[in-house]
C-alpha cells in the first residue's frame, strides 16, 4: 500500500511505497541506535550486563551440559582458560537489529510492545545458551571454540533474529 509524499520543490504527489518506508525507516532506526550507542559510550555501561550473562551462561554449562564453568565477574572460567563475556558478547547488536526491525514495520503499537516484550528475552536466553554452549566447548573440544563462536553462532544468531521478525511481521503485520 503505498504512501503518498508531496514533493517540496514540485507541488507534485509522489508515492514511496510501504516497503521502501519501511526499509528507511529500519535502517534510520539502526543508525540512530549506533549514534547513541556511540555518544553515549553504551559499551562502557554494559558491565552488570556481561556480569549476568556470564553468570547464567556459567550455570546453565554446569546445570544442563554438566560442566565446571564458573562466572568471576564478567568472566566465564573454564579450567584454565577464560572466556571474557565483553559488551559485543551480550547481544546487545542483535537486540538493537531485531528492535529496529520491530519498531519499523507498518503496523500498531501494540504488536510492535508485544513483539519486542516477546522477542528481548527470547533474544536474551538464546545469547545465554549460545554462552554456556561455547563454555563447554572449550571444555570438551577447546581447538574447535574459534569455528564455533566466530561462524556456527554467529550465523545461527542472525537466523533466529530472520525468522523471528518475519514470523512476528506474519503474525502482526
Amino acid at each position: 500500500m503505498p504512501n503518498t509524499v508531496s514533493d517540496p520543490d514540485s507541488g507534485a504527489a509522489s508515492t514511496i511505497s510501504t516497503e521502501i518506508g519501511f526499509g528507511l525507516r529500519f535502517f534510520a532506526l539502526l543508525l540512530l541506535a549506533s549514534i547513541v550507542f556511540w555518544v553515549f559510550t553504551l559499551h562502557a555501561r554494559l558491565g552488570p550486563l556481561q556480569r549476568s550473562i556470564a553468570y547464567l551462561s556459567a550455570v546453565l554449562e554446569r546445570v544442563l551440559m554438566n560442566g565446571n564453568a564458573v562466572s568471576y565477574d564478567d568472566n566465564i572460567v573454564v579450567e584454565t582458560l577464560t572466556l571474557n563475556v565483553n559488551h559485543e558478547c551480550t547481544g546487545i547488536f542483535v537486540f538493537v537489529l531485531f528492535a529496529s526491525f520491530v519498531l519499523a514495520y507498518p503496523t500498531g503499537w501494540r504488536a510492535r510492545f508485544l513483539g519486542l516484550v516477546a522477542g528481548l528475552p527470547l533474544l536474551f536466553a538464546i545469547n545465554v545458551f549460545r554462552l554456556a554452549t561455547l563454555a563447554r566447548i572449550v571444555e570438551v573440544y577447546p581447538g574447535a571454540f574459534f569455528y564455533f563462536h566466530e561462524y556456527v553462532w554467529q550465523g545461527f544468531f542472525m537466523v533466529i533474529v530472520l525468522v523471528g521478525a518475519i514470523t512476528w511481521a506474519e503474525r502482526y503485520g
